[in-house]
């Protein structure tokens, strides 16, 4: 169970106070136990485009937030575009638009609180929480642990620029496959954005629906998408050439 709500505030201004070099696991540390999680994940969008993993206090809990962020789906990326707390009190009924059941990919995980840290109308990050069991987790909790959030970025932003640089050790996929693959479908939610006069979180639920309707990877709709339109003709016309040239005319 978790303790009383307003202590969540407490314990987080004193993992910021006494964090230093290790402030993002003090900080999962302490979200995980005021809130009873089961572990912890601290996410960082330094741009939007560019994911990094802060922390995460297990290595279920890494793979947790490199599954939301590779898919670009799940309470952490929800929460952070939409700058607003998602709670989700059971995985198994989380409303994936794209691929296989969210649950699938998040093994033993129940409830899901992903808290978004947002700075001047901009996603900053998220940090995510990740329960076993149906421990309560009530709308005043999530209040508290809204405002120790604000508290948790206050912390942060004051850290980055003396620590994160040569004293936080990256993680492996900050330049990685998983990291490419955000940046892809980011960007081409950004260019969805920009064409139809929407907010980010919009065009990604439009390439998201794009991607269930037509059966498609949501990376290969990014890809169509960023390519532009005289690239894919010039393709599609060599490809037909090529066809031409193997096996004689096409019908």
């Amino acid at each position: 169970m978790p303790e009383e709500s307003p202590s969540i505030v407490h314990d987080v201004s004193v993992a910021a106070a006494v964090g230093r070099r290790a402030l993002p696991n003090r900080l999962c540390t302490a979200f995980r136990q005021s809130l009873g999680a089961r572990r912890a994940a601290l996410s960082w969008l330094p741009r939007l485009e560019h994911w990094q993993l802060l922390h995460a206090t297990d290595e279920p809990a890494l793979q947790a937030e490199a599954a939301q962020f590779t898919r670009a789906d799940g309470p952490s990326v929800s929460a952070a575009l939409g700058m607003r707390p998602v709670f989700v009190p059971d995985l198994r009924d989380y409303p994936c638009r794209t691929g296989t059941p969210l649950s699938d990919e998040l093994p033993g995980t129940r409830r899901v609180l992903a808290l978004p840290l947002h700075a001047r109308h901009t996603p900053v990050g998220v940090l995510c929480l990740y329960y076993s069991e149906r421990t309560e987790v009530t709308p005043t909790h999530i209040t508290h642990a809204q405002r120790a959030a604000g508290l948790a970025l206050e912390a942060l932003m004051r850290w980055r620029p003396v620590h994160a640089g040569t004293g936080c050790r990256r993680p492996m996929w900050t330049t990685s496959t998983r990291a490419a693959r955000w940046e892809r479908i980011h960007q081409a939610a950004d260019h969805v954005a920009a064409r139809q006069d929407c907010a980010v979180a919009e065009g990604l639920a439009w390439l998201q629906g794009v991607s269930a309707r037509d059966g498609l990877s949501l990376l290969d709709v990014a890809d169509t998408v960023l390519q532009p339109s005289h690239v894919r003709h010039a393709d599609e016309s060599e490809e037909g050439s090529g066809r031409e040239r193997v096996g004689g005319s096409v019908a």
